[in-house]
């Protein structure tokens, strides 16, 4: 039985989406009784699965959101914001709902938009781990394109 959790544990499973559209939302709240002033910016970009493991195909060619968030707080005695603190948050592969989320560092959040209009960034590639009742933890995401994403596999099988 340790064996089948060990290997469980260690199992990944990839997803490719294709970026279609992004939407961008932003907020800020003042807690007077914390003395502390927060916001939050997301990224809410939809695509289509091009690519996922044979465990969930049923999803391949189905639209996917993928919410990428910057959020941080301010204290009203200092000028300085709390770190950034990335970190990913769940893939969902349940029914007809498909999505995906992380906070990532406020440089990359903001350069984000840029990088997709330009065209320097046309897929999302992401890792999880096994799914349980559809839900599983996001272990990677790659914003990259066609074109590098086939560059990196062949890189692989030469290996």
């Amino acid at each position: 039985m340790a064996r089948r959790k060990q290997r469980a544990l260690e199992e990944r499973f990839i997803l490719v989406a294709t970026i279609e559209s992004v939407e961008r939302n932003y907020f800020v709240s003042e807690e007077h009784d914390l003395r502390r002033v927060d916001d939050e910016a997301s990224l809410i970009i939809c695509g289509h699965i091009t690519e996922i493991d044979r465990k969930h195909r049923r999803h391949n060619g189905l639209s996917i959101e993928m919410k990428f968030l910057c959020a941080r707080s301010f204290q009203r005695d200092r000028d300085v914001p709390a770190a950034d603190r990335p970190f990913l948050m769940s893939v969902n592969l349940r029914g007809d709902q498909r999505s995906l989320g992380a906070y990532l560092p406020a440089d990359a959040f903001w350069e984000l938009p840029s990088m997709i209009a330009s065209g320097a960034v046309t897929h999302i590639e992401a890792q999880f781990g096994p799914t349980r009742q559809g839900h599983a933890d996001l272990l990677f995401v790659n914003f990259t394109t066609a074109t590098r994403l086939e560059a990196d596999r062949q890189l692989l099988l030469s290996r």
